[in-house]
């Protein structure tokens, strides 16, 4: 019996190790104009503004046009990311949360959720945009085969009404 030096050992786990990484599951861009989004809101009011946004999202943005068309065109990119559209899933089901910095995060839910599960998606990788009558988004979607993904806080974040 040959007995494994401790530095072989140490190789194989850092092997292993980088096998695992995360990889490139999808990816979605959209572009939302400005102004078409602004007459919708317009004539939509407030029952069109609960049928696209969570209430988080709505006061996120404080309901401005420019920022809610940030926000659509990532829900879009993300669903483009998971391979879907608006017809899989309410686009409730893909919330865009501001964080305390400033900067966009994925937050799923129901049959979006199921579907990133599905797919062992892990992590998000998201940016948006907006200028000149314009927003823009893209959205990458990360798996790690090897883990799963954590439900406890999409249990918790479900529990709450999301207008």
């Amino acid at each position: 019996m040959s007995i494994q030096p401790p530095i072989g050992a140490l190789a194989s786990v850092w092997q292993a190790s980088i096998e695992q990484t995360a990889r490139a599951a999808g990816v979605g861009i959209d572009l939302v104009e400005v102004e078409p989004l602004r007459q919708l809101i317009d004539s939509g009011g407030p029952s069109f503004l609960d049928a696209a946004w969570t209430a988080r999202e709505q006061r996120d943005t404080n309901r401005q046009p420019e920022a809610l068309a940030g926000k659509w065109a990532a829900k879009e990119a993300v669903m483009k990311a998971l391979q879907h559209g608006i017809g899989d899933m309410d686009p409730r089901d893909v919330e865009i949360v501001t964080t305390p910095i400033g900067a966009p995060r994925v937050e799923l839910h129901r049959a979006a959720r199921v579907i990133a599960k599905r797919r062992k998606i892990t992590t998000w990788h998201l940016s948006v945009s907006h200028e000149g009558g314009w927003a823009a988004a893209i959205a990458i979607a990360s798996s790690q085969p090897h883990l799963q993904l954590v439900d406890s806080a999409a249990t918790t974040n479900e529990r709450r009404s999301l207008g």
